[in-house]
């Protein structure tokens, strides 16, 4: 209950701000709008799923199976709050060269394409994920959950602190963080990486913090806005929902090019 509570709140917030801090003009009724509600139903599901049993289940089998010699649970007696700290940085860093890996790797990128598609870019994008890309995300994100050994509480801080830091980094908003910009992630930096060009998919890997990105050279921020979002492929099935979840499985051309250049050798800090 607590988290749908925390879901509709953050939406509310997220509509309030970029209705009146737009960063671009759209339609409410936008391209793929009603696709995007489906996934907000499956991945939000996933989500919940995946907080409170996946989860959990992890930090479990640490405590149960795991040899003595192995330092399980390291937080389990601490402060909540220093939990929540830990866990957030930790699985972030797993994230940030987890998301590095799928612009690097074909097979990846073709489930990860999906949550780039969209061109009308906003909160509610945000969940555009391909099921399958976000069921493999989530069971290596979470796996270092088995040694660390936080509690339910710290697990549902982190959903909270996931899902509203995704919403605000997606949404159509005119924002900038100032100095926070080192800190968290903002639209001033994701919506740039949404952009259709490898010098803007090739930066702000972050997911929650932006600190990953500025410490190994791939954040980028410019004066301007993006005004361009999605894929640049044409052919892509926008507004039908089974047929994205098929499209991810084309053919790889004969001669198929890794999805984008190492980022480690083409971005640079900014």
């Amino acid at each position: 209950m607590t988290m749908i509570v925390a879901y509709f709140c953050i939406a509310l917030l997220a509509m309030s701000s970029e209705l009146l801090w737009p960063a671009r003009k759209k339609a409410f009724f936008r391209r793929g709008l009603i696709t995007d509600g489906f996934y907000v139903v499956i991945n939000i599901g996933l989500r919940i799923v995946f907080t409170s049993t996946v989860a959990v289940g992890f930090v479990r089998f640490g405590s149960e199976y795991a040899p003595d010699w192995l330092p399980i649970a390291v937080l389990r007696d601490q402060p909540l709050w220093l939990q929540t700290v830990v866990v957030l940085l930790l699985l972030d860093f797993f994230f940030y060269w987890m998301h590095r890996a799928k612009h690097r790797w074909n097979w990846w990128y073709r489930l990860h394409e999906t949550h780039h598609s969209s061109q009308d870019l906003d909160w509610f994008s945000s969940v555009r994920f391909h099921p399958l890309e976000k069921i493999l995300d989530r069971a290596i994100y979470l796996f270092p959950l088995t040694f660390i050994g936080v509690s339910e509480e710290a697990l549902l801080n982190l959903a909270i602190i996931d899902a509203a830091v995704a919403s605000f980094s997606h949404a159509n908003i005119k924002l900038r963080l100032g100095p926070l910009k080192y800190l968290i992630v903002g639209p001033e930096m994701h919506r740039w990486h949404h952009t259709p060009t490898a010098d803007g998919q090739l930066s702000n890997f972050g997911n929650n913090l932006s600190i990953f990105d500025w410490i190994f050279g791939t954040a980028k921020i410019r004066e301007e806005w993006p005004d361009a979002f999605g894929i640049g492929e044409a052919s892509f099935p926008e507004g039908n929902i089974l047929k994205q979840f098929v499209y991810a499985f084309r053919p790889f051309p004969e001669e198929a090019p890794e999805a984008l250049a190492d980022p480690a050798q083409t971005s640079s800090s900014g």
